[in-house]
């Protein structure tokens, strides 16, 4: 498979390499993700455009009749805590390289330069205010005490493809758009689950047994994400 586009990045292509690696090592058999051979980025006309280089598992699309398919391999996902070496966001990428449905189209509305800055922004640090002071929340928790964890946002079934395995077994591949699924403190996964809107995701969302204790925190951040919406991608407490 080879995915290319002005939003592809190298830093996506580490990601999923990564969460390739890490399914294999934790033993899970019937979810897959492709590794990747290369990744690079060409300019076009003035226009960077970046490609990915994967390897090709045969199958067919996930469509509306797999919701527990999807969840099995969403929940496979979730569970893959971040290398102690990696920041928020993709692999190489930087904290400027979060994509999650957290924020109005999906993308930080601030450029954050390091862990420290996404945090900072949260809790009125150094130059930054506080988005939870500016939207008028009660916000008294510590996103930074939170273990990461890998978080994807984007549960479309187009993301998703199936194979039958020559044992019989049905498997999924989690293969076709790793950019909105990053490394993130482990409340954005639950924020993550509760914000899909269209019935597929949300179905599959019904399917998944969150394997983590849920936290308040979550529940004030997706509070916080609905008040960001009329803010649109306008930067916001800084």
């Amino acid at each position: 498979w080879i995915k290319y586009g002005p939003n592809v990045t190298i830093d996506e292509a580490r990601t999923q390499d990564w969460a390739a690696k890490a399914l294999r090592d934790a033993g899970v058999s019937d979810v897959h993700v492709p590794c990747v051979f290369h990744a690079f980025t060409a300019d076009y006309y003035g226009c960077s455009i970046g490609y990915i280089a994967m390897e090709y598992i045969e199958g067919i699309d996930c469509d509306s009749n797999d919701v527990e398919l999807v969840a099995k391999a969403v929940q496979a996902l979730i569970g893959l805590q971040a290398p102690p070496t990696a920041t928020l966001g993709h692999i190489g990428g930087g904290t400027r390289s979060i994509v999650h449905s957290f924020f109005p189209e999906w993308l930080p509305n601030v450029d954050y330069t390091s862990d420290q800055d996404f945090y900072a922004h949260i809790h009125k640090v150094k130059c930054f205010a506080d988005i939870f002071e500016f939207l008028c929340i009660d916000f008294r928790g510590d996103i930074s005490s939170h273990s990461r964890f890998l978080c994807p946002s984007d549960f479309n079934a187009s993301n998703f493809r199936k194979r039958t395995t020559q044992d019989g077994r049905l498997v999924v591949v989690v293969a076709l758009d790793f950019r909105a699924t990053c490394f993130m403190p482990l409340p954005f996964i639950e924020v993550a689950l509760k914000k899909p809107r269209d019935r597929f995701c949300q179905s599959v969302v019904k399917k998944i047994t969150y394997p983590h204790q849920q936290l308040i925190d979550a529940k004030v951040l997706l509070s916080a994400s609905g008040s960001l919406v009329q803010y649109g991608s306008k930067p916001v407490g800084k």
